[in-house]
């Protein structure tokens, strides 16, 4: 195999990796290589919600989805009102690849390290907006606020 032919297939295999941040809409499954969402009800008002995004999908991203799902929920079981708990956000190296090659003297390689970002919060509704110590979240207006294209 020559020089260029070995360079045409690295550049491949970098572009077939590369690619879009996961979208708001994908649910975590083997299709979707565990990226997406999980949503597990724990109680009458309150979920947990948990979010692996790829390498694109950076944290502020991930977060604005949670949110959004986290409203989602709630006026889905007619709460106006939402509180978060137990917020983990993080990036973390999951992985990493190259393909190297030598010829001669020189040898050539290009490398790839894979990222995800991930969410996990619990969300409990409320009915009324009460103090609790924390921050409490009106359901419609992150509704009309954080959108997403589909």
């Amino acid at each position: 195999m020559n020089f260029i032919c070995r360079m045409a297939t690295c550049t491949l295999v970098i572009l077939s990796v590369s690619g879009c941040a996961t979208s708001y809409d994908t649910q975590k499954s083997f299709w979707s290589f565990g990226k997406g969402f999980d949503i597990t009800q724990i109680a009458e008002d309150s979920w947990q919600i948990g979010f692996v995004g790829n390498a694109q999908t950076d944290r502020a991203l991930a977060r604005k989805y949670m949110l959004r799902k986290a409203a989602e929920l709630a006026d889905g079981a007619n709460y106006p009102y939402f509180v978060l708990s137990g917020e983990q956000n993080n990036k973390d190296t999951v992985a990493s690849s190259g393909i190297g090659f030598k010829r001669d003297d020189w040898l050539y390689s290009l490398g790839n390290i894979e990222n995800e970002t991930s969410v996990i919060v619990e969300v409990t509704g409320l009915h009324d907006k009460t103090e609790r110590g924390s921050r409490v979240y009106d359901t419609r207006y992150i509704l009309n606020k954080i959108k997403f294209d589909s």
